[in-house]
């Protein structure tokens, strides 16, 4: 990798824009050659359009490996999930690849609630699936289910009243069950859902 003056080291940005070394090399060459073209180049449109080039590379190079990168956090529950969903590992990929984007997300019935819809394979047909995201340290008011729920934790954690559920957990509850949540603090709860009718609040957040 070549530095941006010899024996200098990369902007920390370079690193959180691009997460492997073939990136940050090819960034790298950018900047050397946008430091290279300023004496020559000084007027404002010169460095607007150096300036321009390389956020569109920074850009194009890191969308999908930060895609990858997201659906590979959740490889090792992949085994779980496949059957949880009755979905193959590419369907899942691109269940994931799609939850990426913020505008696929619906808000929950609390603020810091957000769901994300998906259709299931013929086993979980006319059930309600998806991802739900609640923010850390929150809690979910005392619920009761109408029907059945199955939820499988892939990130962060809760405590249901009796125990703590983290990642790789899988909780069933019967119809009628009654329970209230409390998020873990360290980060954000991710939840894949499945579930044939809505839940019933019982207590106030």
């Amino acid at each position: 990798m070549r530095p941006l003056v010899p024996g200098s080291e990369l902007p920390e940005f370079v690193h959180e824009l691009a997460p492997n070394e073939i990136l940050q090399g090819e960034l790298s060459e950018l900047l050397a050659s946008l430091s290279a073209l300023a004496p020559a180049e000084s007027d404002q449109a010169g460095l607007a359009r150096g300036r321009a080039r390389l956020l569109k590379a920074v850009g194009q190079g890191a969308e999908h490996p930060a895609r990858d990168l997201e659906a590979s956090r959740f490889e090792p529950l992949f085994g779980k999930l496949t059957q949880f969903f009755d979905l193959n590992v590419a369907a899942l990929r691109a269940v994931f690849a799609r939850a990426e984007q913020d505008s696929e997300w619906q808000p929950g019935p609390l603020p810091w609630v957000s769901l994300f819809h998906l259709e299931g394979g013929p086993a979980v047909a006319g059930l309600d699936a998806g991802l739900v995201r609640l923010k850390k340290g929150m809690p979910f008011p005392r619920h009761r289910h109408v029907g059945p729920e199955r939820v499988l934790v892939l990130e962060g954690g809760y405590f249901d009243d009796r125990r703590w559920y983290g990642p790789g957990d899988l909780q069933v509850m019967e119809d009628g069950t009654e329970h209230a949540l409390q998020i873990g603090h360290e980060q954000d709860l991710l939840l894949a859902v499945i579930l044939l009718s809505d839940i019933e609040v019982l207590g106030k957040p």
